[in-house]
């Protein structure tokens, strides 16, 4: 994950003498600056400049190779720059471990559609955003109107509280079980969409809806095999890894419910006709704002897969209001050649199935890296965790 709005000064993950010699074999000469850019969970990532243009290098955790192959990522990541959907992979070394990229200045957003208190803390000052726009900012305007980076929209959803949100609109409710359900006939009735020229919820629907049309590619994966993949992995170090209790107490709750995972995966594929391109992990991080329109970036977990598996990440991470959520839902699924007409039902389930998945991860990147970092995995985990359904 990664925020390039949020350069920070150099740090010492890598030496300023060790990337210099990777970047001239990259192309680059005269480097006038290197900073790191924050937000990444796994890889590292440093914004270049020199004379003739800013980029930005990738190093790459050896841990996240157990959730990808690099030959995959590119194809994915090449697929989507000649669509003008993702930065220029310009070079990438021979051990794959560095990857260089065009640099993108991602702009800001307005925030008058945004719920208050979802992002206070994230406010851009009226200065900055003279400073960004080359301009004087009117103060009566500015006082309607809040300036945020994208990755600022990031909030954490549940299943149950999109189920819930939906409901105020007298859309979904809650069913007779423990787990979140929708009615009988689920219903998704249009709301009037916002009018401002960056509204959140479409241009996160126009993503939505370039990137379904995208060919697949000869890669792909269901939700019922990822699950099945990451579980083996996990089990397999269960084994290894007898001494670390506090990690395996995490483990006893994944195995704990298995039964509603597999409940989850069935009603995915039964809404399911035919996988289409899916990024996979299209959180606030992993999305840049330019020109009034959306790119991507990390494009570990990219494939073919499930069509909720887009929708479900953008309204498990973003600061999307219920009429928002529901203009997601309604436009994306209306006569989606890819799903059933009752997928609708499945989005709980999807959802669920994204903070499973991230569960998995935290538990397999504690797994392979050490000690001190492994703590902070394990704190995502227990992040995580509280957003499925059936954890208690």
């Amino acid at each position: 994950m990664l925020d390039v709005n949020a350069a920070k000064p150099y740090s010492t993950r890598e030496s300023f003498n060790t990337l210099l010699p990777i970047l001239k074999r990259g192309g680059l000469e005269q480097v006038q600056s290197i900073c790191e850019l924050s937000g990444g969970l796994s890889n590292h990532n440093y914004k270049i400049t020199t004379p003739t243009g800013c980029y930005v290098l990738r190093v790459n955790a050896d841990a996240a190779d157990s959730f990808c192959t690099r030959q995959q990522e590119r194809f994915y990541w090449q697929q989507l720059a000649q669509a003008k959907l993702a930065p220029a992979l310009l070079w990438v070394s021979e051990d794959e471990r560095y990857y260089l990229s065009d640099f993108i200045e991602s702009d800001l957003i307005e925030s008058d559609f945004i719920e208050s208190g979802f992002i206070e803390s994230a406010v851009v000052s009226a200065a900055e955003c003279a400073a960004i726009e080359h301009n004087v900012i009117d103060s009566e305007r500015f006082q309607r109107k809040r300036f945020i980076h994208w990755p600022a929209l990031e909030r954490q959803t549940s299943a149950a509280d999109f189920v819930l949100r939906q409901s105020s609109l007298g859309i979904l409710h809650h069913g007779s079980s423990s787990q979140a359900c929708l009615s009988p006939e689920p219903r998704l009735m249009p709301i009037q969409q916002d009018k401002h020229p960056n509204s959140t919820a479409r241009l996160l629907l126009e993503l939505l809806l370039q990137l379904r049309e995208l060919p697949t590619g000869p890669y792909a994966i269901s939700i019922t095999e990822q699950w099945q993949e990451y579980h083996q992995q996990m089990l397999a170090y269960q084994a290894s890894l007898t001494t670390m209790h506090n990690w395996n107490e995490r483990v006893a709750k994944l195995l704990n419910i298995q039964i509603a995972i597999k409940d989850w995966c069935d009603n995915l594929a039964a809404c399911l006709i035919k996988p289409q391109f899916c990024h996979r992990d299209l959180n606030p991080h992993n999305l840049l704002l330019k020109n009034n329109r959306l790119y991507c970036i990390d494009f570990e977990y990219a494939t073919a897969s499930h069509p909720l598996c887009e929708l479900a990440v953008v309204l498990a991470t973003h600061a999307l209001t219920p009429a928002q959520q529901n203009e997601l839902v309604t436009q994306y699924l209306s006569e989606h050649p890819y799903v059933s007409v009752n997928a609708v039902a499945a989005v709980p389930a999807a959802i669920d199935m994204y903070w499973v998945f991230a569960c998995y991860w935290a538990l397999l990147m504690a797994a392979q890296t050490e000690p001190s970092r492994s703590a902070d995995y394990l704190a995502w985990f227990d992040c995580f965790w509280p957003l499925i359904t059936q954890a208690s």
